[in-house]
């Protein structure tokens, strides 16, 4: 015996002398009565829409459309976390004649594409990398102009392919010489 209390119950736990028997226990389901749920039948509609006629379920997906988008809250994209939407504005309009003198300078040495959707998206790509983003995002815009502004230099690749002539001079040659072991 403990000398202080643990807080456990010694022994057997009430009511456990009393355990009915298998065949107490087969009975006993035996005789009770069976409770059947009702369900629907198979492929029957469920949900808030099943008693709507279509056009109802047709306002009730549009409404249930702008209720999803207008939850969105929060900035919009590309607004840095530190900035408010002012303050990126306001940051961005101070980029601008930068990025229009490069972009005026690029089209002065022709390396700007014909396509004014192109020259649209290189000057938004210019806007991505002159604001406070993540830099992974700045790389991104930086290889996007390069790829569109400079040309990759091409890699001059010299094959010496010997002829079987010249491949047969040589084995001559280090036949010839003399060896010095």
């Amino acid at each position: 015996m403990p000398s202080k209390p643990t807080g456990r119950p010694r022994g057997r736990p009430k009511g456990s002398k009393n355990v009915p028997t298998l065949e107490a226990f087969v009975v006993e389901s035996i005789m009770a009565p069976t409770i059947v749920s009702p369900s629907s039948p198979p492929g029957a509609p469920r949900g808030p829409w099943a008693d709507m006629t279509p056009q109802e379920r047709s306002a009730y997906s549009k409404a249930l459309n702008a209720r999803r988008r207008s939850h969105r809250g929060g900035k919009p994209f590309g607004v840095p976390r530190r900035m408010t939407v002012a303050q990126h504005e306001a940051h961005q309009a101070a980029q601008q004649p930068g990025i229009n003198r490069i972009m005026t300078k690029l089209g002065e040495r022709h390396h700007l594409p014909d396509d004014p959707r192109a020259v649209e998206a290189l000057t938004v790509a210019m806007t991505v990398l002159r604001s406070p983003i993540a830099s992974k995002d700045k790389v991104a815009a930086a290889r996007l102009i390069l790829d569109f502004t400079k040309h990759r230099p091409t890699v001059k690749a010299e094959k010496a392919v010997k002829t079987a002539e010249e491949l047969l001079d040589e084995l001559a040659a280090s036949q010839a010489a003399p060896s010095s072991i």
